[in-house]
């Protein structure tokens, strides 16, 4: 169910638009607004999936700067202008219009601008693959509350156990031992009509899709079924957050081929970049380069050991979206408990850091 914030200073229309949205089965409406401010504040505050907003909307504040701000407070939240054939608009992502719905349009129109209709539903999700070539970089966790932070933000997330030999998210996690994994679904074709059976709810609402219990199990996995899985999430998931292995094996490269992009974990230590440098190279021989984002995220950042964020990005030549602190007593706390980081301690350095990752990763999906 998405939540809609309708912003609209004429009553007719708002009266009419409310009609429309209320026969929208997947929408529930989070309020009207007739001033810009008003609006502004709930968008902030409640972070809405969707936001309608009058391009025609009177006063000093426009439609379009509305937009601007609530992009800025809220960048999960999907706006949608709201127009006459008088006067076109054209969506922008970066100015914060993601769609436009133009009156009097009808309800297949209206589906469409909120990504809820027919045309909408094929688009698949982000499938993000968080690698790091050295254990020890805290890709695990990253990847776990990185899915927990865009779970919050209002997005559908799966996150799946890559790591088919021996795990690492049901470690870290209170997984209960009748929770079903990978090795329950079936091959191929028939693995659409199941995936949505097997997938355990995690900690805010996250669906999980579990690596085997048994590290025998894993032979029983092909590589070609864990890229067929992916995509699968990605049609019913905002997006699908992959905890890779670190060895590139083919069950890492199936992964890797089928990711949107790849964030690639690091450290400043030498080792790790000497690592990750390396891995870039085969990256780019298997022809990602210029077809999907690769990302540095600096874990441990605080660490510096005389390197910084401009040296890195020159060294390995690519960008570096964040730098998440190191904080052993509430990363400590959270793997003890098996509970993520960024729901035990929202405002926690290393917690604020993961929501500028997640922020990072929707700027980039728009782009």
């Amino acid at each position: 169910m998405k939540r809609a914030l309708l912003v609209e200073d004429l009553p007719q229309v708002a009266q009419h638009l409310q009609a429309m949205l209320a026969r929208e089965q997947d929408v529930e409406l989070a309020g009207v607004q007739t001033q810009a401010d008003a609006a502004i504040a709930q968008a902030t505050t409640e972070k809405p999936d969707i936001v309608m907003i009058d391009a025609l909307l009177q006063g000093k504040t426009t439609g379009f700067d509305v937009a601007k701000r609530v992009r800025a407070a809220s960048p999960g939240t999907r706006i949608v202008l709201v127009t006459v054939p008088q006067k076109p608009v054209e969506p922008k992502p970066e100015l914060g219009i993601d769609a436009v719905f133009v009156l009097p349009g009808g309800a297949n129109e209206l589906g469409v601008a909120l990504g809820i209709g027919k045309a909408a539903k094929v688009a698949a999700g982000t499938i993000v693959a968080v690698y790091s070539p050295k254990g020890g970089t805290g890709k695990t966790t990253l990847a776990l509350n990185l899915a927990c932070v865009l779970r919050r933000q209002g997005k559908a997330v799966a996150l799946l156990d890559g790591v088919m030999q021996f795990g690492s998210i049901r470690h870290v996690l209170q997984v209960p031992p009748s929770a079903r994994s990978f090795v329950d679904l079936p091959a191929a074709g028939a693995m659409k009509t199941s995936i949505g059976e097997v997938l355990w709810e995690g900690p805010g609402g996250v669906h999980i899709l579990l690596s085997p219990a048994r590290p025998e199990e894993a032979d029983l996995v092909q590589a070609a079924d864990i890229a067929t899985a992916m995509k699968l999430l990605a049609e019913s998931h905002d997006y699908v957050i992959v905890d890779t292995p670190s060895r590139l094996t083919e069950d890492t490269l199936a992964i890797l081929d089928a990711a949107s992009l790849v964030l690639l974990v690091v450290t400043y230590m030498s080792a790790t970049v000497a690592n990750a440098r390396s891995a870039i190279d085969t990256f780019e021989a298997l022809g990602y380069k210029g077809q999907k984002p690769i990302l540095l995220v600096v874990n441990q950042a605080d660490t510096a050991a005389g390197m910084s964020k401009g040296g890195l990005e020159h060294a390995l030549n690519l960008p570096v979206v964040a730098e998440v602190p190191t904080d052993w007593k509430t990363v400590s706390e959270s793997l003890n408990k098996q509970q993520p980081f960024v729901l035990a301690s929202p405002t926690a350095p290393v917690s604020k850091a993961l929501d500028q990752l997640a922020t990072a990763l929707v700027s980039q999906q728009r782009k």
